[in-house]
This record gives C-alpha cells, sequence and structure tokens, in this order.
C-alpha cells in the first residue's frame, strides 16, 4: 500500500514529502512573521551535495506580514537568501508546511553558488544540481553551505525585526 501525500498543514519527519514552493512561517520577535520557502530536495547522489532523509535546500523570502504566510500574501516576493537546511529548521521554527506555491509563478530561482574554493575540481550548481565547472565569471558566487536549526530566523530578525 502507497503511502498517500500529507495534506497541509502538516509537520514534516523527513523530506520524503517536501518539494519545491512549499513554504512554512518563520516567527518574528516583534510578533510578525517572515516565510520560509523549499528551494530544492537533493534525491541524486553527488559529490558535493549529500543525500539525506532531512536535507534540503531552503530560501528566506522578501516578505513580512503581521499573520503567518499564505500563497496569496507571498505572491511576487523575491528571496532574499538560500542555504541547506535540516527539516528541523522548519520544526523549530514555524512547526509546519503551510501550503505550496509554484516558485515559478514568483519568478523564484535558487541562486547559483560554487561548490567550494579549492582542492579538486569546483563546481556551480543551482539548486541542487551540478550544472558546470566555474568560469571566470562566477569567481564571485558563494560557497554554499549548511544553516543550523534557527539560521533562518536570525536571518530574519536582521532582515524584518530590527528595521
Amino acid at each position: 500500500m502507497a503511502a498517500t501525500a500529507p495534506q497541509y498543514p502538516f509537520v514534516p519527519k523527513s523530506n520524503r514529502w517536501l518539494e519545491p514552493g512549499q513554504y512554512w512561517a518563520v516567527p518574528l520577535s516583534d510578533g510578525r512573521f517572515a516565510c520560509g520557502r523549499v528551494l530544492d530536495v537533493p534525491r541524486e547522489p553527488d559529490l558535493h551535495v549529500p543525500v539525506s532523509r532531512v536535507l534540503f535546500l531552503a530560501g528566506l523570502l522578501d516578505w513580512v506580514g503581521p499573520t503567518p504566510p499564505t500563497s496569496r500574501a507571498i505572491a511576487g516576493a523575491g528571496l532574499l537568501a538560500q542555504g541547506f537546511a535540516h527539516i528541523k529548521a522548519i520544526t523549530t521554527t514555524g512547526a509546519a508546511v503551510l501550503g505550496r506555491r509554484d516558485l515559478e509563478a514568483d519568478g523564484i530561482v535558487a541562486a547559483p553558488w560554487r561548490s567550494h574554493e579549492g582542492g579538486g575540481t569546483v563546481w556551480v550548481y543551482e539548486g541542487a544540481r551540478r550544472v558546470r565547472p566555474p568560469g571566470a565569471a562566477d569567481r564571485d558566487l558563494p560557497v554554499m553551505g549548511t544553516w543550523g536549526y534557527s539560521v533562518i530566523t536570525v536571518l530574519a530578525e536582521r532582515a524584518f525585526a530590527t528595521r
């Protein structure tokens, strides 16, 4: 018997049901909410992007509101930051995936990044997908890292609660 996808909202216990475009609330200290989005979920083994049952590429939107995000409220909001995260980045902040909105509808594409700085072949990635060796124009791309559970909250506080 095949498992059925959970209904929204749901609390992820793994990344099995995570998919690009899903969003969750990031509560701020001033009572407002920021919004996290699932940008990608690594499913294919790769040298620089581990496949794990708990890892996904998270994004922080350029959005803040008085109530938790909805598909309509976040329409058109751009991406402020991205990083690989554990599902606890969702469960320790907003506790649940609230819904899904196509990333394409908002023009959101994961920003390109480099696998590392040196010592072996460096690659440029888009989301969790390796696309090419870097060229001269890729010199300033960030090296992607993994966020701790609370990094998205810290970034959201800096962006919105201290304004």
